[in-house]
């Protein structure tokens, strides 16, 4: 609210993981708070689920300032903080989502040009 951002969804209601809902519930809010933080006043997050016969694909785009080229591969490393990390971050929480997300047959991944996007994979059995 603080800055009037808007989270735009587009969900497949068929879509379920087979997962601890607690701990992926910890793995994508971390994701979404940080695309919160580094987003412009004003701006959208989206957020998409797409269901297929092979997974369920999460996707979390922000419309902010971008991870530096010199940061992308190293964002999912413990007690690593980017050149855009806020002063309170203590590197930690990507590191955590991937940990998560892997533990329940997940793959995530990152790309950053106008703004940032996570997908993150949850493979069927």
């Amino acid at each position: 609210d603080v800055k009037n951002i808007k989270i735009i969804s587009n969900i497949d209601e068929a879509a379920t993981i087979n997962a601890d809902y607690n701990w992926q519930l910890e793995a994508i809010t971390n994701i979404i708070k940080n695309a919160v933080e580094h987003s412009s006043d004003n701006s959208n997050i989206y957020i998409n689920v797409e269901n297929t016969s092979v997974f369920v694909k999460i996707q979390i785009k922000d419309e902010g300032e971008g991870i530096s080229k010199k940061d992308i591969n190293h964002i999912f490393e413990r007690f690593y903080k980017g050149a855009n990390s806020s002063k309170d971050s203590v590197g930690i929480g990507l590191s955590l989502s991937l940990s998560i997300i892997e533990k329940d047959n997940g793959k995530i991944d990152v790309e950053s040009k106008n703004g940032t996007t996570f997908t993150i994979r949850y493979y069927k059995y």
